[in-house]
């Protein structure tokens, strides 16, 4: 090898040990006609010789008539001192120090180790390392520093990495973080008894505007690498995504984020993310899906079934029919098959009520309802009440309007009692009825609670001592009459006031399309009139102090 430097044989174990070498190592020696591998045993912990190591040495310099046996018992009986051992019949020219060097299977890195030369054999320098590496193509990564280590100190049967490549970094996928529950699903409740609460089953992804919905996380593509052979290392291919919405959202300036543009609910369907002010039920509001609560519209595709309730800010629609159920509804409510109450129904909304029929329910409305028939229910609307269509009944219970009430058939051929009022604001009217239902009810506290103050009293004035719990119970009964009393007086001077109002409001009209029957009481203000004949086609309204029948 041109340019390399002549090795320093090394003669005894004297100078090894000058060398500071630590793995056990071997070197080829020629002698008296004949060549030996001479053997030096580890120290200071280093580690031994590998057999096939060593025989993939000798090979690699055309020596192949040794004994494999003996240089292993050889190798195994290595103490202290160096060993020689024939391998050769004859005499071999000399040997270079020899660097031997594997790939690692990635490509990645090179790991060379170093064999002693012999008697006058070359040594390495660092460019003839670097010639042999880039006669086999590695050019990327060789380490230098690494190579001169070695050269600075042999230490031989050792491995150095004397070349790294680099190594690509792989990315990561693109992913979508959900803001919201994507697998909530209908779950009851269990109560501390061991029950099961199939009322609030919490199964609505609620939203305000301007909630953020979700965030783009966006794919890392990683960095190519090289290995020692100097060809591009790819990393992995990474998946991208979009995020997929429907109406009602808006997208951040980057794409990376969306957020709800509309108070709602929101919903994932496949990948497509969906925000909507209308909660849809696509079958019954029953044990499945709980109570409703929702800020928006319901659209519910079946019926509401008994005991479950229904609470929106919008408007309701239930194709279905409504049983002994509660809805509450900041718009309107529409019930195209009609209330089925079984004495339970109720329904109160801040718009009008539609529905195909009202049975054995309570409904109030600040708007209009508009039905086919309303059957032994109480009704309430601050707008008309339009009963028409083909029946266009109203008998039994009470109905009434601020404005008008609007009807075909009033009461029955039976005789069923049926109230229709109208003029007063249901509210005042309702209130009204409630005042005049509590001030008896105040009034027979007053006087029981009185009695024992009475009571206690006397015996008092008489000169008794009564015991602490007699004494206690005569304040109470003094507390009670005081508040029961007050309270009385309240309510009597608030249902004066109210009466004045209703008694002050002249207008109201009930329009009969086809008849009246007896039984039906007619309250216009705070007018009343018992119809006794049956009426037909006419209308009524108020005429100072009486109820005027008036041909419709």
């Amino acid at each position: 090898m041109g340019g390399v430097l002549k090795a320093v044989y090394i003669e005894n174990e004297g100078y090894i040990r000058v060398m500071g070498y630590k793995n056990g190592f071997f070197q080829l020696e020629v002698k008296d006609g004949r060549t030996y591998i001479k053997l030096f045993p580890p120290r200071n912990g280093g580690t031994p010789i590998n057999i096939k190591e060593l025989a993939g040495y000798l090979e690699s310099e055309n020596i192949f008539d040794f004994d494999i046996n003996k240089l292993n018992q050889a190798i195994e009986g290595l103490n202290e001192d160096v060993v020689l051992v024939p391998v050769a019949q004859n005499e071999i020219l000399p040997t270079d120090e020899k660097m031997m060097f594997q790939v690692s299977e990635d490509r990645l890195r090179v790991v060379a180790r170093f064999y002693p030369a012999s008697k006058g054999g070359s040594l390495l320098d660092t460019a003839s390392i670097i010639r042999l590496l880039k006669q086999r193509q590695i050019i990327s990564g060789i380490d230098e520093n690494t190579i001169r280590s070695f050269l600075h100190k042999r230490q031989y049967c050792k491995s150095y990495q004397i070349a790294k490549g680099t190594p690509c970094r792989h990315g990561e996928d693109a992913w979508i973080e959900y803001h919201f529950d994507v697998e909530r699903k209908a779950k009851p409740a269990l109560l501390e008894d061991g029950s099961v609460d199939f009322h609030q089953l919490d199964a609505i992804n609620h939203v305000s505007k301007d909630d953020l919905l979700a965030t783009l996380h966006l794919e890392d593509a990683g960095d190519s690498g090289e290995d020692v052979y100097g060809s591009s290392l790819a990393p992995r291919k990474v998946k991208k995504e979009t995020l997929k919405y429907g109406k009602n959202i808006r997208e951040s300036e980057d794409r990376t984020q969306i957020f709800s543009e509309i108070d709602g609910h929101v919903r994932l369907e496949g990948d497509k993310i969906f925000v909507s002010d209308t909660f849809e039920v696509l079958g019954d509001v029953d044990s499945s899906t709980g109570d409703i609560e929702y800020e928006g519209n319901v659209d519910v595709k079946g019926n509401v079934r008994t005991g479950f309730t229904i609470r929106a800010t919008g408007d309701v629609n239930v194709k279905g029919v409504v049983e002994g159920a509660s809805i509450y509804a900041g718009g309107k409510v529409v019930i195209q098959r009609g209330i089925q109450g079984m004495s339970k129904g109720y329904v109160e909304c801040e718009d009008n009520l539609c529905a195909k029929f009202i049975e054995n329910s309570v409904v109030k409305t600040k708007g209009s309802i508009i039905t086919e028939a309303i059957m032994h229910s109480e009704a309430f609307a601050q707008g008309d009440v339009m009963v028409s269509g083909k029946k266009g009944l109203v008998t039994g219970g009470r109905v009434c309007s601020r404005s008008m009430i609007d009807l075909k058939t009033g009461g029955s051929d039976m005789g069923t009692v049926t109230k229709l009022e109208v003029g007063a604001d249901p509210e005042t009217v309702e209130k009204c009825h409630m005042l005049a239902k509590r001030l008896p009810e105040l009034q027979r506290d007053i006087d029981t609670n009185q009695k024992v103050v009475d009571m206690y009293s006397k015996r008092l004035a008489n000169g008794d001592k009564l015991k602490p719990e007699k004494l206690q119970n005569l304040k109470q009964a003094q507390i009670a009459v005081t508040e029961a009393t007050n309270e009385f007086k309240e309510s009597q001077e608030e249902l004066e006031v109210l009466q004045e109002q209703i008694s002050a409001n002249s207008n109201g009209l009930i329009r009969v399309q086809s008849v009246l029957y007896p039984g039906v009481e007619v309250i216009i203000a705070d007018v009343q009139y018992h119809v006794r004949t049956s009426t037909k086609y006419c209308r009524l309204v108020r005429d100072g102090a009486d109820i005027r029948v008036q041909a419709y």
